[in-house]
């Protein structure tokens, strides 16, 4: 998976990146949802059930005020001065019958005298299942002179459980207990006033209701959480496979490349060695005149210039296709230095440069392939050289915790940093198109930075800028 990762492109990493952000980003908001939303929307609602309690409160008291009014109103009536005369016919138990069936709610209204009860507006009933309000009745002829009481009778099963809009509300007072579910209900209380005597009026909502948004919010959520988590699995299982394919695609263009490469170069050696023997030989022919002579030269160039190329892609083959053997050897790290300096020095005292070196190395004996190490560092003095026409070479070899730091560092040409990117691509020329500069065929630095890895090292290239020349360090250890 680390592989397939690194292997896609930046467009195919963005997509995946994004769909993995916005699906974190639904997971954490499901998690602040169930862990800390659900505490706020419940302290939320307890608030407004506190609202609600303190209107119900209000209400009730009310209610019953209304009731005691109601009573000292019929307590008015001219005609209750009969309960005084015990004259029981029928017309004081019709009024109260009536009024009572007009105040429903269970209500019994009953009249007495000072001695006994004297109507009511039903026969059967029991005063412990009521709360009893009353007023005095007064005589009509003398107001002062109380002849009885007038009585309302409120069922106490009212008080018990209150009547509620909403079906998922309970109110009861504290005299009716009720059993608190303290894990599914929300529950405030509050102090009442009954009719001169104080109360605690409990209200309850019941919390799978009071949480009903934030499910549906929580379910939504998930839906979508899931949904993008499916989107991104199908693009992820998607992307793979177009990317497999293409995997394979590119193997077999490698491996038919390799394969041209390999066939071509081999078949272009052996008649590149003949051009090249035979010119040779002619050049040394007696016969042959000095103006031959020097063309004879620049086919001799031209064909050490194109077998040159051919072993490089020949070894640019046998690198990609994994199948070069690395031999491991001791080195001296400064004999070798120096054996690669003595075969360059030619070339340095023809520019007229002035070589510097400097080797600071405690154990200058390594493990390495000498041929692949030596490829390496030549490359780079090469390069320093061709690119050099007036200045130095310093060539400084340190050792920093077992890593060995090679560095070539000349006065030449430099490099625009902006192309510096690109030097270890093959066929890569980062001076096209100036004419004052020899160019080769743009496998050098590619086919040494393969071969350093190969071998355990990397190489790294830095400039300045054009004119300021350049410093390759060649990092390694040993193998």
């Amino acid at each position: 998976m680390k592989t397939l990762w690194k292997k896609l492109s930046d467009t195919y990493k963005i997509s995946i990146s994004m769909l993995l952000l916005i699906v974190l980003i639904q997971l954490s908001t499901l998690i602040y949802i169930w862990k800390f939303e659900s505490k706020v929307l419940l302290d939320k609602e307890r608030k407004n059930l506190s609202y609600a309690l303190h209107q119900e409160a209000k209400d009730l008291e009310k209610h019953l005020n209304s009731l005691k009014k109601e009573l000292k109103f019929l307590s008015s009536l001219e005609l209750m001065d009969d309960v005084l005369v015990s004259d029981v016919d029928k017309r004081v138990t019709i009024l109260l019958e009536k009024k009572a069936k007009d105040l429903a709610e269970g209500i019994v209204l009953v009249a007495t005298n000072t001695k006994r009860v004297v109507a009511s507006s039903t026969q059967e009933y029991r005063v412990a299942d009521f709360l009893k309000i009353e007023v005095a009745l007064f005589a009509s002829f003398d107001r002062k002179k109380k002849i009885g009481e007038l009585q309302l009778l409120y069922p106490l099963k009212n008080l018990a459980d209150l009547t509620m809009h909403n079906p998922h509300y309970h109110l009861w007072l504290s005299s009716f207990p009720k059993e608190e579910y303290a894990n599914r209900e929300i529950v405030v209380s509050q102090k009442v006033d009954i009719l001169g005597k104080e109360e605690r009026l409990f209200l309850s909502y019941e919390k799978e209701y009071a949480l009903k948004s934030l499910k549906e919010i929580e379910k939504i959520l998930f839906v979508i959480f899931m949904i993008s988590l499916f989107l991104l699995l199908f693009v992820v299982w998607t992307l793979s496979k177009r990317q497999v394919k293409i995997l394979e695609h590119t193997k077999e263009v490698l491996a038919l490349k390799r394969t041209f490469l390999s066939t071509m170069s081999h078949e272009l050696r052996t008649p590149l060695g003949s051009i090249l023997n035979l010119t040779q030989h002619l050049m040394v022919s007696p016969n042959i005149k000095d103006d031959e002579i020097e063309m004879l030269g620049r086919i001799e160039n031209a064909s050490e210039h194109l077998l040159g190329m051919i072993n490089n892609l020949l070894q640019l083959s046998k690198l990609e296709s994994n199948a070069m053997v690395i031999k491991q050897e001791k080195i001296n790290l400064v004999e070798t230095i120096e054996e690669m300096l003595e075969l360059v020095e030619p070339l340095i005292e023809e520019k007229s440069l002035v070589l510097k070196r400097e080797f600071s190395v405690k154990n200058a004996d390594i493990r390495s392939n000498v041929n692949l190490f030596k490829q390496v560092v030549m490359n780079l003095l090469s390069n320093a050289i061709k690119f050099t026409n007036r200045g130095s070479i310093e060539v400084l070899l340190v050792e920093f915790d077992k890593e060995y730091r090679l560095s070539v560092k000349d006065t030449g040409v430099g490099i625009e940093q902006k192309r510096q990117k690109e030097l270890f691509s093959e066929f890569y020329q980062a001076h096209i198109g100036e004419s004052e500069i020899k160019h080769s065929t743009g496998l050098g630095l590619a086919l040494s930075q393969k071969v350093a890895k190969l071998i355990g090292g990397n190489i790294e290239i830095f400039s300045e800028g054009r004119g300021k020349g350049v410093t390759a360090t060649f990092s390694f250890i040993s193998l």
